[in-house]
């Protein structure tokens, strides 16, 4: 085996001499000694010096986009740039289309007492999932209904001797109003001046129905009280309380903030609704 090893070593390292000859004067142009060694180094140089300038052209040029499968740094970006808008929209038109479907619920007279998340029903029985999963016991169902009974029923009493018109209303906030109520231009609220961090405090006694943001108004709370009677507040800062809360006259609810497109500054847009009809604030508040 040492024999061959040799052989091809010594072939390896034999000289071989290389002349250019003038073909018409057969005179010595150019001439250099080679080994076959020398040769294949020199190629192996050069396919590695070759491939190394195509990669530095590939990598460092434009040139890179054209190669399958290869995206552009910035190209990456928009794309998920563009996916992050996609779902902020998507949050947006659901966030928008809820608030919509609750406005509609108050204008209609069609309040639901617990959270507005969607429960899912048993097509054959109609019974709630949320019922056959989580049954409550008896005691503390009379105690919720008894509840309920307290707050959100009117008896024939009620009906006949109490209107909105003998309803106290608690101020919200303290401040200057920078915008009246306006029929006529679709301006069914007042909208408060007042300070930032400033506390919302419940104008009546109820149970919110609405708890959640809008891209236009921002953090936005809703409470049903007595008689079909709604409030609304809305450019809320931070919200307070959850859908099903009740809440007691001069309860805190919410921070007054500058949120949503709709705004200009801190302040408290509020709205009064009987039976499904704006109604104007000032004529029972003084702010």
């Amino acid at each position: 085996m040492e024999k061959p090893k040799k052989k091809l070593i010594h072939k390896l390292k034999n000289r071989y001499r290389l002349v250019l000859i003038n073909d018409t004067t057969y005179e010595e142009k150019f001439s250099f000694s080679l080994t076959p060694m020398n040769v294949f180094v020199g190629f192996s140089s050069f396919l590695v010096f070759f491939a190394t300038i195509l990669i530095m052209l590939i990598v460092f040029t434009p040139l890179r986009e054209y190669i399958p499968g290869y995206t552009d740094t910035e190209t990456k970006k928009n794309v998920a740039k563009l996916l992050f808008q996609t779902d902020s929209l998507e949050k947006a038109l659901n966030d928008r289309e809820t608030y919509y479907k609750n406005m509609l619920n108050i204008m209609n007279d069609k309040v639901d007492e617990r959270d507005t998340t969607i429960i899912p029903v048993d097509k054959k029985t109609g019974e709630s999932e949320f019922n056959k999963k989580y049954e409550l016991d008896d005691a503390f169902k009379k105690e919720f209904e008894e509840l309920a009974k307290d707050n959100f029923s009117v008896n024939e009493e009620d009906k006949n001797s109490t209107t909105i018109d003998n309803l106290s209303f608690f101020n919200p906030v303290q401040g200057m109003v920078s915008n009246a109520f306006d029929y006529a231009n679709d301006h069914y609220a007042v909208d408060v001046l007042t300070k930032a961090n400033e506390s919302v405090k419940a104008t009546l006694d109820g149970r919110v129905i609405i708890s959640s943001w809008t891209p236009e108004t921002g953090n936005v709370v809703a409470i049903q009280h007595k008689n079909n009677v709604v409030s609304v507040y809305k450019h809320n800062a931070v919200l307070l309380k959850k859908v099903g809360t009740f809440v007691n006259a001069g309860d805190a609810i919410a921070i007054v903030g500058n949120s949503g497109e709709l705004t200009t500054g801190p302040h408290l847009h509020f709205e009064i609704w009987e039976n499904g009809n704006p109604v104007n604030p000032e004529q029972f508040i003084n702010f």
